[in-house]
């Protein structure tokens, strides 16, 4: 049972203290579509893959406590792909304009081949999402995005011909064409942005870029 306080909203990508990895064995496997190994789970699931990437299997039930420092893989993931709020998991595209909210640290924002790890923010959420973040308060700074792309992985790398039970690297960055993409076990995803516009603060969040 969750132990979220109805007085305030949970993100929806935060993870929590019951979700924690599950045990799951590795093996290498020959890859299908071009030579040498890709790693696998002993036991497959249809949702193991993603993007061609093996994804970190965790629960899904958000029941213990909730973990700040970190992220559910398969809810961040979702969040990118679909475009969904990290707070509210709705949409967090502006209807009228098709372009997408994005709350960053910092006020610089993705410039040429930019890339994030959090997902979009709804305005609706934005005040919230600052206002239960520290380093946000400190840090914030909203963007609208005109277009955006996978850009790769936050991950686990392992050595192929060697032992898959401890990678060689962790939290390595990888490009989703990099070539050890096959050997690795995706924590987070990594989206390119394009067309990123500053906006400013006026109260109902509105762009005015």
């Amino acid at each position: 049972m969750s132990t979220a306080s109805p007085s305030f909203r949970y993100p929806y990508v935060i993870g929590w203290t019951g979700e924690a990895e599950q045990p799951a064995v590795l093996r290498w496997r020959p890859r299908s579509d071009a030579d040498g190994q890709e790693l696998a789970y002993t036991a497959p699931d249809p949702g193991d893959y993603q993007l061609g990437v093996l994804l970190l299997r965790q629960g899904q039930r958000r029941t213990g406590r909730p973990d700040f420092k970190s992220v559910n893989t398969r809810r961040q993931w979702r969040c990118m792909t679909k475009l969904l709020c990290q707070v509210c998991a709705k949409s967090a595209m502006d209807s009228e304009t098709g372009r997408v909210w994005w709350l960053l640290s910092g006020p610089g924002g993705p410039v040429g081949d930019g890339y994030t790890n959090a997902p979009p923010t709804c305005p609706a959420c934005i005040p919230e999402a600052i206002a239960s973040c520290s380093f946000l308060r400190r840090h914030a700074a909203v963007f609208t995005v005109g277009s955006c792309r996978p850009y790769g992985v936050r991950a686990d790398v392992f050595l192929p011909g060697r032992s898959p039970s401890e990678p060689w690297k962790e939290n390595e960055i990888l490009r989703l064409r990099d070539p050890d993409i096959p050997h690795c076990v995706a924590r987070e995803l990594l989206m390119g942005l394009s067309d990123v516009r500053p906006t400013r603060l006026y109260g109902d969040l509105s762009c005015v870029a």
